[in-house]
C-alpha cells in the first residue's frame, strides 16, 4: 500500500475524500490528513506519504508554497496531486511548473479522482521496480531531468561531472500537451514513450520529464518547420481535440549552457496564453507598448465598445472589439489571470445592458453570461475570442431580424437608441469599420445634417417630451445625456426659441 496525505483547510472535504473512495481497491491507504500547510510539511517528515493530495490555496501557507519547500529537498520524493477551483487556475499552472502529477476541480468527482490515483499508482509501482534495480546504470534522461530540475543542476551542468554528451550544440524544447480548455494532458508518458521509440530515434536527441512538460534536449537547431512536424506527430498521438505547444530555447555551444536554454524555453512557455493557432512558441519583441507598459484597459469603456458592437448586430464588431481588447491587455502586460478577469468583466458590463435595450433578449443573454466561468479555464487568449464570438453569433441569432440595412439606417437608430449615452462619430466609426472624417460626410449625406446637430436634435425632442410630463430641468439635462445644466439650457433655448423652464410651464398651461 502506497500511503496518501490529505491537505485542506476545509474538515468536510478532508474527510469527504476519506471516504468517496475505496484506497484499498487501488492499493493507497489514507495515513494522514492536516488542515493547513504547515501542518503539512510537519507531518511530512513523520508519515513520508507517497502522494501528498492538496488544496491550492489555504490560510497561512498555500499548496503551492508547501509544494516549493518540498521540491528544494527533497525533489521528487513525494507526488503531488493539487486541488483547485476555477478561480485558482493561474496557482494551478504554476504548481503544474514544479512537477505535480496533476490537479482536480472542486467539487471533487469521484470518478475522475479515482483515474487520477490509478495513474499515480502505476507510476509509483513503475518507480518502485526501478529502485530495485538502482545498481544499473543511471538512463540519461534522468540525469539530464536531475540536472534541469533540481536547485543544484545548475552548478552540476557547469562542471560537467555527469552529462556524458560530447555535440557540437545542445538545445531544449519543451512540450506541453492539454486535453481540452485548461486541462494538462494525461498523456505525457504515452507521449514520452512514443518519442523515445520514433522522433528520438536520432542519437543526438534526449526525452525526459519536466514537471508538467515534455522535454527534448537535441543535439542539432530546431526549425519552426521541424517544430510543426513534431507538434502534427504528438497531435496524432493525442485524444482529438488535445492541444499541443511547442517552445525552443536558445542554441548553445557549450553543455554547461544547456540550463540557460531550459529557462529561455520555460520563459517562452510561460507566455503560452498569448500563443496564436500554431502552438509555437517564439522570441518577440517586448510586450509592452513604446516608452513603457500600456496603459490597463478601463473594463467600462470596453464594455460600451462591445455592447454596442451587439447592439447593432454585427458580429464583424464583435469580433474587432475583442481582439482589440486581448491587444490592449497584452500591451499593458495584463497577467493571464487579469486578462481573463478584465474579459470576463467586460463581457458581463456589456450583456447585463441588453435585456432592457431588446426586447425578448433576456433568455439568451443569461445563456451567453453562462460562458464566462468558462473562460477560467481556456489555454491562450485566441480561445477566448473564438468562444465569445461563438456565444455571442449564437445570441445574435436568437434576437429579432439581424440587421441587413444600410450602415447609415444603422446609425441613426443606433443614436435614437443611445441618445442619453456619451456618443461620439469617432466611437462609432470604430464600431462601424468607418474613417471618422468619410463616415461623418456620408452621416451629413445622408441626413443633411451633422452628426453633433443631428445628435442634439435626438436630445433635445426627447427632452421636450420629459419636460411636457412636468420633470424638472436638471433631471432632463441629465437624463438626454447634458451633463452641465447650463450647456442643455443654452442648446434647447437655440433650438426652441425658449428656455426649458418655459417650455415645461407652458406645456403645463396647455
Amino acid at each position: 500500500m502506497f500511503k496518501v496525505m490529505i491537505v485542506d483547510d476545509e474538515p468536510a472535504i478532508r474527510e469527504g475524500l476519506k471516504t468517496i473512495v475505496d484506497w484499498d481497491a487501488i492499493g493507497f491507504e489514507v495515513a494522514e490528513t492536516a488542515a493547513n500547510g504547515r501542518e503539512a510539511l510537519q507531518k511530512y517528515e513523520r508519515i513520508r506519504p507517497d502522494l501528498m493530495i492538496m488544496d491550492i490555496r489555504m490560510p497561512g501557507m498555500s499548496g503551492l508554497e508547501v509544494i516549493e519547500q518540498l521540491r528544494q529537498d527533497k525533489l521528487r520524493q513525494a507526488h503531488v496531486l493539487i486541488l483547485s477551483g476555477y478561480a485558482d487556475f493561474e496557482y494551478a499552472r504554476r504548481a503544474l511548473g514544479y512537477g505535480v502529477d496533476g490537479y482536480l476541480l472542486k467539487p471533487v468527482d469521484e470518478q475522475e479522482m479515482e483515474e487520477e490515483l490509478r495513474r499515480v499508482y502505476r507510476t509509483l509501482e513503475q518507480e518502485r521496480k526501478v529502485s530495485i534495480h538502482r545498481s544499473e546504470p543511471v538512463p540519461i534522461h534522468e540525469v539530464v531531468e536531475q540536472m534541469l530540475l533540481s536547485s543544484s543542476g545548475k552548478e552540476q551542468l557547469k562542471a560537467e561531472t555527469k552529462l556524458q554528451l560530447d555535440w557540437n550544440m545542445y538545445q531544449i524544447i519543451l512540450v506541453e500537451l492539454r486535453e481540452g480548455p485548461g486541462k494538462p494532458s494525461e498523456g505525457l508518458a504515452r507521449s514520452f514513450r512514443q518519442l523515445s521509440d520514433g522522433w528520438a530515434a536520432d542519437a543526438k536527441t534526449v526525452i525526459f520529464r519536466a514537471g508538467s512538460y515534455l522535454g527534448i534536449l537535441a543535439g542539432r537547431e530546431a526549425t519552426i518547420q521541424s517544430l510543426q512536424q513534431l507538434r502534427e506527430q504528438l497531435i496524432a498521438l493525442e485524444p482529438e481535440g488535445c492541444q499541443v505547444y511547442l517552445a525552443a530555447g536558445e542554441v548553445v555551444e557549450d553543455k554547461s549552457l544547456i540550463h540557460d536554454s531550459y529557462e529561455q524555453a520555460e520563459s517562452l512557455m510561460a507566455q503560452r496564453f498569448w500563443a496564436g493557432e500554431s502552438g509555437i512558441l517564439e522570441p518577440e519583441p517586448a510586450l509592452a507598448a513604446p516608452g513603457g507598459e500600456g496603459t490597463t484597459p478601463l473594463a467600462g469603456e470596453w464594455a460600451d465598445r462591445l455592447y454596442y458592437a451587439v447592439d447593432i448586430r454585427s458580429i464583424e464588431a464583435v469580433g474587432r472589439v475583442l481582439e482589440e481588447l486581448i491587444a490592449a491587455c497584452r500591451s499593458a502586460v495584463l497577467s493571464e489571470q487579469d486578462t481573463k478577469s478584465l474579459c470576463s468583466h467586460v463581457l458581463s458590463l456589456a450583456l447585463s445592458r441588453l435585456p432592457g435595450s431588446i426586447a425578448g433578449s433576456g433568455p439568451a443573454v443569461q445563456q451567453c453570461l453562462s460562458l464566462i466561468p468558462q473562460l477560467y479555464a481556456l489555454s491562450t487568449a485566441s480561445q477566448i475570442i473564438r468562444l465569445v464570438l461563438q456565444h455571442t453569433g449564437e445570441l445574435l441569432e436568437s434576437m429579432d431580424g439581424g440587421s441587413h440595412e444600410s450602415v447609415m439606417k444603422q446609425m441613426t437608430d443606433f443614436i435614437r437608441r443611445h441618445y442619453s449615452d456619451n456618443l461620439k462619430l469617432e466611437m462609432l466609426a470604430e464600431i462601424f469599420n468607418y474613417n471618422s472624417a468619410y463616415l461623418g460626410k456620408m452621416f451629413k449625406t445622408y441626413t443633411g445634417e451633422s452628426f453633433n446637430h443631428f445628435l442634439d436634435q435626438v436630445r433635445l425632442d426627447n427632452a421636450k417630451e420629459m419636460l411636457a410630463q412636468g420633470m424638472k430641468v436638471h433631471k432632463v439635462a441629465a437624463q438626454v445625456g447634458y451633463a452641465n445644466v447650463d450647456y442643455f439650457h443654452s442648446k434647447f433655448k437655440k433650438y426652441t426659441g425658449i428656455s426649458p423652464s418655459a417650455y415645461r410651464e407652458q406645456m403645463g398651461e396647455g
